[in-house]
C-alpha cells in the first residue's frame, strides 16, 4: 500500500510543476498587465506598481520567484491582515 501511495505522489510531482508553469505563463503572456484594466496611472505611479511586485524584472526571475514562493506557501497577504486604507 505505502508503495502504491509513493508512486502517486512521485507521479503528481512533475504533474504539478507542468500546472503551475502553464498557469504562470499564460497569466504572464495575456495581454496587459494586472493594473492595465483600471483607470490610467501617471507613469510614476505605475513603475513604483511594477517594481513592488516584480514586474519589471526578467520573465524567468518572475517565473522562479513565483515558484519559490508557490512551494514555500507564501502566495500573498494572509486573510487575517488588516489593510488600513
Amino acid at each position: 500500500m505505502f508503495k502504491f501511495i509513493a508512486k502517486r505522489v512521485f507521479e503528481a510531482i512533475p504533474t504539478m510543476l507542468v500546472l503551475i508553469t502553464l498557469s504562470f505563463f499564460l497569466m504572464r503572456f495575456a495581454p496587459g498587465n494586472p493594473f492595465s484594466s483600471e483607470r490610467p496611472l501617471p507613469p510614476e505611479v505605475m513603475a513604483n506598481i511594477n517594481a513592488k511586485y516584480g514586474l519589471d524584472k526578467p520573465v524567468l526571475e518572475q517565473y522562479t520567484t513565483y515558484l519559490t514562493n508557490t512551494l514555500k506557501g507564501t502566495l500573498g497577504l494572509p486573510l487575517n491582515t488588516k489593510i488600513i486604507r
